[in-house]
């Protein structure tokens, strides 16, 4: 058995700006042709022949499924099923990818503001832990918007504790994320360490407003 991850950049599709290139969200106002063209396109670089997307609503929900089913409204995804890839849509918040080698569980999460304030990533570790017996949990996190990028109102700032905030008010969504991991006893953790919003490689709201989404996708091959 092998684990098996793909982070996308925004190269390779064929949709227009303000999406260019290879943008796979269909919420976003780009052409639904293209977006299906582009999914292609990122299987075949994947490897995959397709991947299970959620509808993203920036909160803590954990959907765990064993076969493929229309988007359903989450930020997490969990499976023990082979050949079943869980992906993650992406334009500065984090991918957070999970995955237990002996237990055989993976779990794709949408962590962004929201989400990491929430807890999903520590809820996720929890239901693995305690639903599929997974001891030995590591993680994967994409490229996503860093605390150089992230200024957010000094109401905003006041409701974190100061060792999530740099500089009065600029938000260190990361720092949140590690956090959860660290104190879940995390096995490793692959950082891709690239702010999404500092890196033109990839898709940012915070930087372009209207625009793409790259994916962060993991499954497991027999």
């Amino acid at each position: 058995m092998r684990i098996k991850h793909f982070i996308s950049d925004r190269y390779g599709g064929v949709s227009k700006p303000p999406y260019n290139w290879l943008n796979i969200a269909m919420h976003v106002g780009d052409s639904a042709l293209d977006v299906k063209r582009n999914r292609q396109i990122l299987y075949k670089k994947a490897g995959i022949t397709n991947a299970q997307f959620a509808n993203q609503v920036h909160g803590d929900m954990i959907v765990e499924i064993n076969d493929f089913i229309v988007p359903p409204s989450c930020d997490g995804l969990i499976t023990t099923q082979f050949s079943l890839p869980l992906a993650i849509m992406s334009a500065d918040c984090f991918g957070v990818l999970l995955y237990d080698n002996n237990a055989k569980v993976i779990a794709a999460l949408h962590a962004g503001r929201m989400g990491a304030t929430k807890q999903i990533v520590a809820k996720a570790m929890h239901l693995m832990r305690n639903r599929y017996g997974a001891t030995n949990i590591s993680a994967i996190i994409s490229p996503g918007i860093h605390s150089c990028c992230y200024e957010v109102s000094l109401e905003l700032a006041s409701q974190y504790p100061n060792r999530f905030i740099k500089r009065g008010r600029y938000l260190d969504i990361k720092a949140i994320i590690y956090e959860q991991l660290e104190q879940n006893r995390v096995e490793s953790i692959r950082d891709y360490n690239i702010c999404t919003c500092c890196s033109s490689d990839y898709y940012s709201y915070r930087r372009d407003k209207k625009t793409g989404r790259f994916a962060s996708i993991i499954w497991m091959e027999e």
